[in-house]
């Protein structure tokens, strides 16, 4: 069967780069995966699937600086989250089984305690038991701050699979905005930038977390994670697994428009996605070290997450064109950039950010005759509401600035009579 749409031209200006420990966490991972029972006899995967998916590589790929250790401790992550979806699939969502979905969701987070004390119920299954492990091996050390967020993040991942079969036994396709929105709380990318904290050794300071520009640069990290795996898994999501949570799907049911038309649309908002990434790594977050009197060290971690972040994006593409899980079979590899011209590179698609006319003059408009079958009444007492409306909004400070708030002298008398809103309020 033909592929259901050619890639586009991904905008890719970071080479991405391997770890050297590939080989070691590929042979680990596969002997964890095994140890947990998510090979032979799980009905999910045979060792042939595990090799083809490698999420060794992709582990390698996305985290190319950290050490053996890490990168096998987070190599099994990927392959516990990823068992997760697949296990959930064919138990779950085939079936549309949603209590018994929720019912296995609702088990998860005993395997995951926030405190010193990291005793756990006795797994019961493949999906329980990589979780106890992982987690025991990996909060060590960790803040509280930064274990409650991972927490949250994890439990939103998963639950994003009730999300999902909650729309497939609906028949129900998600508008856009209501797609993005729900990816970046329930999708698998604010999961991953949490585990590029634990990858590069440096926690972002809990006073930063909640800032604008970390929470703008986890969202457009998720953003364009979610939307370029959106664009590989299509055809094994929508085709195969009759998914339909897929930002493709999404575009070209609410668009109305050809399968490959909202591939190029879906491609052209993950570029303005990773330019506002850019943008905001730039040009707030050197600002934001001054406004919250962060010191040497703690900044040159949040640099050295952003940069892991920035790493997880071009790994993440190299992944997504080698591994048998994606449709990729006609993506030219040799391209490493991912772009077709070095006036890509050099920023002309950015341009349009910055030239944007945000405002031109129209009209006039010509009003067509409304149909309006009730005859108007008008209150009596609507001389009386235009006196007091500009005694009241006088008194309430409302036409007059306010000292020390810039622009806050938006009304005069003169605009108030003019809007007429008594008139309004008679009518109704």
């Amino acid at each position: 069967m033909a592929q259901p749409f050619e890639l586009p031209d991904f905008y890719m200006p970071y080479p991405a780069r391997l770890n050297p420990h590939l080989e070691e966490a590929r042979t680990h991972s596969k002997q964890w995966a095994r140890d947990m029972g998510m090979l032979e006899g799980s009905g999910v995967w045979e060792e042939a699937d595990l090799d083809g998916h490698d999420y060794s590589l992709m582990c390698a790929y996305t985290h190319p600086d950290c050490d053996a250790a890490e990168l096998c401790l987070i190599t099994d992550w990927y392959v516990w989250v990823f068992f997760f979806d697949d296990h959930f699939l064919d138990v779950f969502k085939r079936s549309g089984d949603l209590t018994g979905g929720k019912r296995h969701l609702d088990r998860l987070p005993a395997f995951m305690p926030m405190g010193d004390d990291l005793s756990m119920p006795e797994p019961d299954n493949p999906v329980e038991a990589g979780l106890a492990d992982l987690w025991r091996r990996t909060v060590p050390g960790m803040s509280a701050d930064w274990r409650r967020r991972f927490a949250e993040s994890t439990r939103h991942l998963l639950n994003e699979s009730i999300w999902e079969l909650s729309n497939i036994n609906e028949g129900r396709i998600a508008n856009p905005v209501e797609y993005i929105e729900m990816r970046r709380k329930v999708g698998g990318a604010p999961w991953s930038a949490g585990l590029v904290e634990h990858a590069v050794g440096a926690e972002v300071p809990a006073r930063l977390a909640g800032t604008r520009p970390l929470r703008v640069l986890r969202d457009s990290f998720s953003d364009a994670v979610h939307l370029r795996n959106d664009l590989f898994s299509y055809e094994r999501e929508v085709r195969d697994e009759g998914e339909l949570s897929n930002g493709v799907l999404v575009l070209e049911t609410f668009l109305g428009c050809t399968t490959q038309e909202a591939a190029d649309a879906v491609n052209d908002l993950l570029t303005s996605r990773l330019h506002q990434f850019e943008h905001t790594a730039l040009g707030e977050l050197g600002p934001l070290f001054v406004e919250h009197a962060i010191d040497p060290i703690s900044a040159a971690g949040v640099l050295a997450y952003v940069k892991g972040l920035q790493d997880w994006q071009s790994g993440g593409h190299e992944w997504h064109l080698r591994s048998s899980r994606y449709m990729n079979k006609a993506a030219a590899a040799s391209k490493p950039l991912g772009m077709k011209s070095l006036v890509d590179l050099t920023g002309a698609k950015r341009l349009r950010n910055f030239t944007h006319v945000r405002r031109q003059p129209v009209g006039p408009s010509k009003i067509p005759d409304l149909y309006v079958p009730f005859q108007l009444r008008l209150s009596p007492h609507l001389d009386q509401a235009r006196r007091n409306a500009v005694i009241w909004c006088s008194a309430m400070g409302i036409l007059e600035s306010q000292p020390g708030v810039a622009g806050s002298a938006v009304w005069d008398a003169d605009k108030l009579v003019d809007y007429d809103l008594p008139l309004c309020a008679a009518g109704l």
